[in-house]
């Protein structure tokens, strides 16, 4: 099995393949990603959403409806599922900047990839 570096373009490809993203329409909210302090630095990733669907991309987003910011670390934790997104924003390890209500909204559209498909995800993440 091939593996990708965690937020990777080839890695957020994979994401978008799992989460169905390919058919992300023109009117997706869009959100952006500042991952802070990572292997090479800080990365910009766009996540486009929309109900059971998320295509992600690396690059920054001037069109973006809100902007989290976090550590890499806290980002594979993420990932690994050793933390949940709603605890990294409780515990104050996410930053936001901008209109959250889209987030709230497509609560369930950062679940599409189910238990099955994101254990696969990790598998195909190379270990940091």
């Amino acid at each position: 099995m091939q593996v990708f570096a965690f937020l990777s373009p080839a890695w957020l490809e994979q994401l978008t393949a799992a989460a169905g993203g390919d058919a992300v329409g023109p009117g997706a909210a869009v959100v952006q990603l500042v991952v802070t302090a990572g292997p090479d630095g800080d990365v910009g990733v766009v996540l486009e959403l929309e109900p059971g669907r998320v295509r992600g991309r690396p690059g920054r987003a001037p069109e973006a409806v809100v902007t989290l910011t976090l550590t890499w670390e806290t980002a594979w934790r993420i990932h690994r599922g050793e933390l949940s997104a709603p605890e990294a924003f409780r515990a104050g390890q996410v930053k936001v900047r901008g209109d959250a209500a889209p987030l709230v909204e497509l609560a369930a559209t950062l679940g599409p990839l189910g238990p099955a498909a994101a254990a696969t995800l990790r598998e195909q993440t190379a270990d940091a």
